[in-house]
């Protein structure tokens, strides 16, 4: 009797789901599995992530198609996700994960801003986003830039037209225990509004070309004596006018044939009178 028991209760503990956690990510909402990834990673990677929401993707293996990418958020997809869970952001806007470290036991980690669409782990944006030596570590207790983790998001720079669309985009939480050999993501799907140029201020345009005669009736002819180098010709000569753009107005400059005109008007004048 008391063998059949034990098998009875050795059958319900089996029945019930094992939940074997090491860090879980309760806010915001990180992505989970759905038919899209039993198809493509299938049913033992499926298995695990509805048992072990936060396991390690060695334990996910094997999968059956090379398109399971455990190493970007365990090989869950954007279509299995519900879009009330997508982060509505902007670019340098503060984010908080709230992280519980059910299992510590030490490793490095790291934040990233990744781009998804161009296939493998992801493409970073902007860099490490946070780091740290040792997460969850085995003693004394978990600091609270863990437990309360907050990073700032990259600049609309390093995002560039990135993360617009629904579905490009997650910030992702890795961290490794190399002791042993355990590798664990956690994966919030992220929309990054895009940026708007700053409206310019209406200006008038200027032509910097004028005419000369558009310029003529505006402009005034102002004589400048010759020096005694000056030409002889009967025909003025021609100077660009002062603050004439590209030299396309001019004034006159009387030639010597006109200074003597004046000369002898002057002397005729002075005998008159």
């Amino acid at each position: 009797m008391q063998y059949l028991v034990f098998l009875s209760f050795t059958a319900l503990v089996a029945l019930i789901p094992h939940v074997a956690a090491h860090a879980l990510v309760s806010s915001p909402p990180v992505r989970v599995p759905g038919q899209k990834h039993l198809a493509v990673c299938g049913q033992t990677s499926f298995d695990r992530l509805v048992k072990d929401p936060s396991g390690h993707i060695e334990e996910q293996e094997p999968v059956t198609s090379d398109a399971c990418e455990l190493t970007l958020c365990r090989g869950m997809l954007f279509e299995d996700q519900s879009s009330a869970n997508i982060q509505r952001v902007s670019a340098s806007q503060q984010m908080n994960l709230a992280v519980n470290c059910t299992i510590p036991h030490g490793g490095p980690a790291n934040v990233t801003l990744l781009d998804t669409t161009g296939g493998g782990a992801g493409r970073i944006l902007g860099g490490f986003l946070k780091t740290f030596d040792d997460f969850c570590p085995t003693s004394g207790g978990t600091p609270a830039d863990q437990s309360n983790l907050q990073f700032t998001l990259p600049s609309a720079t390093d995002i560039g037209t990135s993360c617009q669309q629904d579905g490009q985009c997650v910030v992702q939480l890795f961290w490794a225990t190399p002791d042993l050999s355990q590798n664990y993501y956690y994966c919030v799907d992220v929309t990054v509004a895009a940026v708007v140029p700053p409206a310019t201020s209406s200006s008038t345009t200027y032509s910097s070309t004028f005419s000369s005669s558009s310029l003529s009736s505006a402009t005034p002819r102002i004589s400048v004596y010759p020096s005694s180098s000056s030409s002889s010709s009967s025909e003025a000569t021609q100077l660009p006018a002062v603050g004439a753009p590209g030299g396309s107005a001019y004034i006159s400059r009387p030639s010597s044939v006109a200074w003597v005109s004046v000369a002898i008007a002057a002397l005729i004048w002075l005998r008159l009178n």
